[in-house]
């Protein structure tokens, strides 16, 4: 067997991984075939995508960079990277380097994707529904067209995705504020190292109530839940999907209000 061959073997068994979803393996594979060739760009590209399933945006962003570098016309590549790169809310960088990729082919659907996210973030939302669209004309099965509900039609949906609490949890969501914003601010994504998720779907703010006590809640602020509409709907493009959705969501940040890690909530079934 020739060594060209062989690493086309390597290669199909590292996009069999991928696709059979055993991402971990995937990544232990390509991360083998780099120490002895680290300057094969198809490898650096599929290791990025193993630590993008594996949801390590910054560990994808390093390796896309070096597919890019190593191989620059290379549209996937370039489509990935931005991926990765308003994953890490570099958002700048992001933006450039979709916009490369979509100069270099306008028919890649996840750089529409992307751009469409970064449209979203700058307020451009007629432009990022229209990317949205786009990336969903050319693959419609990975990019479902977004619902969209009107802010009185979404408050429904949050109000009947109470029903789905289970009753240890419903009985605290009166003590914790609800509140919807279209999209995760900047602020909230920078205030931790490394940054939050920019399709963050909700979170908690406050103190957890088993670290409250009667000597400090009175100079706390009060503890809320934000849901972020834009980044559900765009998830869960069916609205009984996104009711439970929404309802997994409080479920997931009422633990956090009431002291769970998140080992504790993936022992739950809420992580």
């Amino acid at each position: 067997m020739t060594d060209q061959d062989s690493d086309l073997q390597t290669v199909e068994r590292i996009y069999d991984a991928l696709e059979s979803g055993n991402a971990e393996s995937a990544l232990a594979l390509a991360r083998a075939a780099l120490a002895s060739d680290s300057d094969d760009p198809v490898v650096r590209f599929l290791a990025g995508l193993a630590c993008l399933d594996l949801d390590r945006p910054a560990e994808a962003a390093l390796e896309l960079e070096c597919a890019v570098k190593l191989d620059g016309d290379d549209v996937e590549f370039r489509s990935q990277l931005a991926y990765a790169l308003f994953r890490c809310c570099r958002f700048a960088e992001a933006r450039a380097e979709a916009s490369t990729a979509l100069e270099l082919d306008d028919t890649i659907p996840d750089a529409h994707y992307t751009a469409g996210l970064l449209a979203e973030r700058a307020g451009d939302l007629e432009q990022a529904d229209a990317a949205f669209l786009r990336a969903h004309e050319i693959d419609p099965q990975t990019f479902p067209r977004p619902v969209r509900l009107s802010e009185a039609a979404f408050e429904a949906v949050l109000h009947d995705a109470r029903d789905y609490l289970d009753a240890t949890f419903r009985k605290h969501l009166d003590d914790v504020a609800v509140t919807v914003e279209p999209l995760p601010s900047d602020e909230v994504l920078l205030e931790t190292t490394p940054p939050m998720d920019p399709e963050l779907l909700g979170l908690f703010v406050g103190v957890p109530l088993s670290d409250r006590t009667n000597f400090s809640a009175g100079g706390e602020l009060p503890p809320r839940i934000l849901v972020f509409k834009r980044n559900l709907e765009r998830s869960f493009p069916d609205e009984r999907a996104l009711k439970e959705e929404i309802a997994r969501t409080l479920h997931h940040e009422l633990g956090h209000y009431l002291g769970l890690d998140e080992d504790e909530l993936d022992a739950i079934g809420l992580g």
